[in-house]
């Protein structure tokens, strides 16, 4: 199993709480389901973690999926893993569509050495064959990077393909044991980086990251 961090993915041995009767319900169907959770980070005043995950309305298909919010003891953790590489959500029936896209992303990163992990819309979908990927979705990555040269490298290397496929590229790099900044926030070049972790969300110093 997987360090606690932010969007792994969490399977529990009880559903979880929410923070109304109605989430609750929703939160005890997908775990009956055998669905895993995502990590948010941890509640504050409080031993919890949050979670979440995405529903869609199997009547109004055109309607976005909703995001639930739901918390739980570490003690109820049974399993944490990574979001899916790319090339998983690559197989899923509904990347058929931009196939030379994913292709095109999933060679490049092979050939510079960066593992591209997929969450939110892209995940659900390829997890639960849900619609939950419309025309306009971003695709969000996660690329975990050791020091500050391999963020640089990784951040690059986004913006460069960016253009040549056919969806927006969203998502986060990934300091172990810090946190993970928006990728187009670090290109920025800014002095602080906003930097979220299970812990916190807080402005930090870009010199206080690992070299």
């Amino acid at each position: 199993m997987i360090a606690l961090r932010r969007h792994a993915l969490a399977r529990l041995s009880h559903a979880p709480g929410a923070d109304n009767e109605a989430d609750r319900e929703h939160a005890a169907r997908w775990h009956d389901a055998g669905r895993p959770f995502v990590v948010t980070r941890r509640r504050e005043a409080s031993s919890a973690i949050g979670l979440g995950f995405c529903t869609t309305d199997s009547e109004h298909p055109e309607l976005r999926p909703r995001r639930v919010a739901a918390h739980a003891d570490a003690g109820l953790l049974v399993g944490l893993a990574l979001p899916p590489a790319l090339e998983e959500i690559a197989r899923c029936p509904a990347a058929a569509h931009h196939a030379g896209s994913f292709s095109r992303l999933a060679i490049a990163a092979a050939a510079e050495g960066i593992t591209i992990r997929v969450y939110g819309s892209w995940m659900w979908q390829a997890l639960t064959a849900d619609r939950h990927v419309h025309e306009a979705s971003d695709l969000d990555v996660l690329i975990d990077v050791a020091n500050i040269a391999a963020a640089d490298r990784a951040t690059a290397f986004l913006a460069e393909i960016e253009p040549a496929l056919a969806f927006r590229l969203d998502g986060e790099v990934s300091f172990a044991s810090l946190g993970e900044v928006n990728w187009r926030e670090y290109r920025q070049d800014r002095p602080e980086v906003l930097l979220k972790s299970i812990d916190a969300i807080r402005l930090t110093p870009r010199t206080d990251l690992p070299e």
